[in-house]
């Protein structure tokens, strides 16, 4: 068996940059998931641990009434769950592009890691850790939760700096070290909150 790959932030900042950016290079952003997966091969839990907290942190930043924030992992996990806010006519939901980022449906294991990040990351990170392979199905569930965001929102940054966020906060978590920036972090969860006058 090979070495695992060594950490590299650059391409968890990369991969972020796909969560707002649409016009990435496809192969770019094939190699960044395939990347992510080899380092977390040997660094599992600052890599589950960057990923669930940056699920926990888009899904604090709905409005508190949206329905994702709160979602049954037996019955969520399709397409059909973005209706309430972008309705369609479309036959093939590939094809709308409102839709278009939900049209492969999340499947069990990403619904059940949704509904598991409404009580913390941590609960979200401990779901995760019983997969085999996390990274490709947290990689979906942070996707899914963005397009949510900007459903509401339109064009904004704040995917990508919560992952800048958490890749500090992840590197203590690994290291066995205290999450340092707690009152700051509230803060800035806070003021990303969308007011529910939005909805």
């Amino acid at each position: 068996m090979t070495n695992p790959a060594p950490w590299d932030d650059t391409t968890w900042a990369a991969w972020a940059v796909g969560l707002v950016e649409p016009l990435i290079d496809p192969y770019d952003r094939v190699a960044d998931l395939e990347a992510m997966r080899e380092q977390a091969r040997g660094h599992r839990l600052r890599a589950v641990t960057l990923l669930a907290g940056t699920l926990s942190d888009l899904l604090d930043s709905l409005p508190d009434e949206d329905p994702w924030r709160h979602v049954d992992p037996a019955t969520f996990g399709t397409y059909r769950d973005g209706l309430d806010l972008v309705p369609t006519e479309a036959t093939e939901i590939r094809e709308d592009i409102g839709l278009a980022a939900l049209a492969r449906p999340l499947g069990r294991e990403g619904a059940q890691i949704m509904s598991d990040a409404e009580h913390g990351w941590e609960n979200a990170a401990h779901r995760a850790n019983e997969l085999d392979d996390p990274i490709p199905v947290l990689a979906r569930v942070v996707s899914w939760a963005s397009w949510r965001r900007r459903v509401y929102v339109g064009e904004d940054t704040y995917p990508v700096l919560v992952v800048f966020s958490w890749l500090r906060r992840a590197a203590l978590v690994a290291a066995g070290q205290q999450i340092d920036d707690a009152e700051s972090h509230e803060r800035t969860r806070a003021s990303a909150r969308i007011v529910d006058d939005l909805v």
